[in-house]
């Protein structure tokens, strides 16, 4: 009896997985190692019921023209595959704001508008006289053109150079820790205000300095536009998963992959839940650490001498998001709208993602429904949150019927709500603010995924790892792809960084 064989499987269906096969089916093959072998047999094994991975693009009840992002949210217009993604995918897109001069910053306890940093009088921390008058992002910038002059003129090359031979204090700057360099050019006081007004945490830990500065100047480049798409960043894979269908793959949901073993003919077995053991030629494992980890501790391959070490090279960072809808938006009244406002709060990042008045009703003068994105945080802040939690939530694990909206999994227990509305008075300086009628939230920090984004550890050599991690092992055709061991980490440019690595340079799939 003939077995039927998989050319290529893969698992994860987020984007670098769906990513690689559309890519597969879709692009001309005849100068890869598939030129001579007919139509692929490409199949997807998705752990959950959807495709998107961490791109999550919510309808917010009784809302019209405005998504919920509980996953990513943006990319940056200098990040050449996803911005070139969407548009030959003809998905429409926005400008993303962030900042602006009345965007609020309630820190210390004291209010301040994004404009007043440049009154040092305002600002509540005791910063050296040079460090006087400065934003969060300016003193960033400024540490980094201390610790490595000119870093901001640096092409790709250039900095791969630096990555491998710069020196600070006779040390690589794979051997040092972010934290640890800028405290030596910021004062302690500069170092908190960076912490508390940037929003996030677990940027400024002490991660792999060599892939901490580039990471930081990308984001704060003179070139860097922040986008999304209209649609929601979680049509991006939906759209792929639609037309890697059309193309002949397949997409089977509900399927955990628990172990898997190379042959002695070479082709992998591979062990998913409620299937007959199924055989590939190529498996792809589009997981990011905490996935892989969560394969059975008997899995041969993930304990190969080779394999093994390169698995903890990263460290996954658990995120925390928390919708919150309301009649009309009342932070208007605190004098804004759009962007972002910071707080050292455990809220730390609050977004306004809009109303329906300025969508497609805005000339419907009763729909005022309004989006506000009351927590986005990292780091200690992840556990505040998650304490007010239902013991056991799972938004991964726990399939609602499908008639039902797909808000239902997501949505808010009352403690947490009560807690998130409290602060928002605090952080707008409001005596009242309306109850919102719907709440959603998502914890990133649980499994599968184990983290919302990754980082490099110090003492690793990330541009090796990246290379190594493609293919592990040059004799066993399992890859390792996504955004988790790749040199964009945290948005969806390093998932398909690491698919398209393996596309040209393991199948010399030619760029499309």
């Amino acid at each position: 009896m003939n077995e039927t064989v998989i050319d290529v499987a893969i698992v994860g269906g987020g984007v670098s997985g769906i990513y690689t096969g559309w890519r597969l089916l879709t692009a001309d093959l005849r100068q890869s190692q598939f030129s001579n072998d007919g139509p692929l047999n490409v199949q997807l094994f998705e752990l959950s019921d959807r495709i998107g991975g961490r791109l999550i693009s919510l309808d917010p009840p009784e809302m019209v023209g405005i998504k919920a992002e509980f996953g990513g949210m943006r990319y940056l217009t200098n990040q050449p595959l996803i911005a070139g993604l969407v548009q030959q995918l003809g998905l429409a897109t926005r400008p993303f704001p962030v900042s602006g001069p009345e965007n609020i910053y309630y820190i210390r306890g004291q209010h301040l508008r994004q404009s007043e940093f440049a009154n040092p009088d305002k600002v509540p921390y005791r910063v050296r006289w040079q460090e006087r008058g400065k934003t969060p992002g300016q003193l960033i910038m400024e540490a980094i053109d201390v610790l490595i002059p000119g870093a901001t003129k640096l092409t790709a090359e250039q900095w791969l150079e630096v990555k491998k031979n710069y020196k600070f204090n006779g040390r690589h700057l794979w051997e040092l820790g972010f934290w640890n360099l800028l405290h030596q050019v910021m004062s302690s006081e500069a170092y908190k205000l960076v912490m508390d007004a940037g929003g996030y945490n677990t940027t400024m830990t002490n991660w792999n300095a060599a892939e901490a500065i580039p990471w930081y100047l990308a984001d704060f480049g003179p070139e860097a536009e922040y986008r999304t798409v209209i649609d929601g960043m979680e049509s991006v894979p939906r759209t792929l998963a639609q037309r890697f269908t059309e193309a002949g793959g397949q997409i089977h949901f509900d399927s955990r992959l628990n172990t898997f073993f190379r042959r002695e003919d070479g082709l992998i077995q591979l062990e998913v839940d409620g299937r007959s053991p199924l055989l590939a030629r190529h498996l792809v494992l589009a997981m990011p650490r905490r996935a892989l980890e969560l394969l059975d501790d008997d899995t041969d391959y993930m304990l190969h001498p080779q394999v093994k070490p390169l698995i903890p090279t990263v460290t996954p960072h658990p995120m925390f998001k928390l919708f919150l809808c309301y009649r009309y938006p009342w932070w208007q009244d605190a004098g804004v709208n759009n962007g972002r406002s910071v707080t050292d709060l455990p809220l730390r990042q609050v977004y306004y993602f809009g109303s329906e008045a300025e969508g497609p009703a805005a000339f419907n003068e009763e729909l005022r429904d309004s989006l506000v994105m009351a927590s986005y945080d990292d780091g200690p802040f992840v556990g505040f949150w998650t304490g007010l939690a239902e013991q056991g939530h799972s938004t991964t694990h726990c399939f609602p019927p499908s008639d039902e909206p797909r808000w239902k999994r997501y949505a808010c227990p009352q403690g947490m709500i009560a807690h998130a509305q409290r602060q928002l008075q605090l952080v707008h300086d409001l005596e009242y603010i309306p109850p919102p009628y719907a709440a959603g939230f998502q914890d990133w920090g649980q499994d599968p995924f184990g983290g919302a984004w990754n980082s490099w550890n110090i003492h690793v050599k990330a541009w090796e790892v990246q290379e190594k991690m493609v293919q592990p092992l040059a004799d066993t055709a399992v890859y390792i792809i996504g955004e988790a061991y790749s040199g964009a980490q945290g948005w969806i440019e390093g998932a398909l960084q690491t698919a398209e690595a393996l596309l040209q340079q393991k199948w010399g799939v030619a760029h499309g």
